[in-house]
């Protein structure tokens, strides 16, 4: 479905899972899209075997049938309601098949500029499972929204954004530069302390505050240790920030290292940050 009076200047691909713990995230892009003149498309994976129940094959068959015409109904609602309510234009599509394949699948004939897709909980086994996430930042190398828990991006108030990246790709320069053009609130930019890298950091974060056009800029450093995710994630909480943009973190770690500490940095980012993260493109 959609609304095709309605032009839009970017396409978000909402990835959920029909349960209402994905919910919030699509409301957030819903919000994201508003303020950015952004236009939604709703994707879902079934996988077979939660469907398939019976060794017969037209049981099988049939089976598959009543879940499709159930799941076109869901999303059809879905849509029209967002379509009409919140006056954007809505797609959705939905297959069955292997979830990481067919996002895959999707992305590439869809070429969506974002990418939205909720945080996972720990412990929690569902649709947008741990793998997911970790898949979408090693095979995609767009613009990847990590929607965090808080509640945070609303459509009728000026966004906070922030910024814990020395990096920023091209196509998330006009995503960052449309979503700031309507607010006065300043970008803060957080930075770790590294004597070293103390000039090149400088420069870094002066070339993105000349890309996006950031007049109106603030700077915080906290000091390089064990703890930097921790000071990050209490710098971010206490300057309200909405929405955090980041680059993507290579895992140079050994194997060794890997192998007794399971988490990189950027899984480390993800768990302790509630804010929702912007991932920037490239990998």
């Amino acid at each position: 479905m959609k609304n095709q009076n309605l032009k839009s200047k970017y396409q978000l691909l909402v990835l959920i899972d029909l349960t209402q713990k994905t919910y919030p995230a699509l409301r957030k892009a819903v919000n994201l899209a508003k303020k950015i003149n952004g236009a939604i498309d709703i994707f879902y994976v079934n996988p077979p075997s939660e469907v398939v129940k019976h060794e017969n094959q037209i049981s099988a068959m049939r089976s598959i049938h009543d879940k499709q015409l159930v799941t076109e109904k869901k999303l059809k609602n879905l849509a029209h309601l967002i379509s009409e309510e919140e006056n954007i234009a809505v797609t959705y599509d939905f297959t069955f098949g292997n979830i990481k394949n067919e996002i895959q699948h999707h992305i590439e004939k869809t070429n969506p500029d974002i990418v939205v897709i909720g945080k996972r909980k720990k412990k929690l086994v569902n649709f947008l499972e741990e793998g997911v996430t970790k898949f979408l930042l090693k095979k995609h190398s767009g613009t990847i929204l990590i929607v965090g828990e808080g509640e945070k991006i609303q459509s009728n108030n000026e966004i906070s954004l922030g910024f814990y990246s020395n990096a920023i790709d091209d196509h998330t320069v006009k995503i960052v530069k449309d979503l700031n053009s309507q607010s006065e609130n300043p970008v803060k930019f957080f930075s770790v302390r590294k004597k070293s890298a103390a000039e090149k950091t400088k420069l870094a974060i002066d070339n993105i505050k000349t890309a996006c056009n950031f007049l109106n800029a603030v700077e915080y450093e906290f000091e390089e240790s064990p703890y930097s995710i921790d000071g990050l994630s209490n710098y971010v909480y206490k300057n309200d920030v909405e929405l955090l943009c980041m680059g993507r973190f290579n895992d140079n770690r050994g194997w060794l290292n890997k192998l007794v500490n399971r988490k990189s940095k950027m899984d480390t980012i993800i768990d302790k940050l509630n804010v929702s993260l912007l991932v920037t493109g490239g990998n």
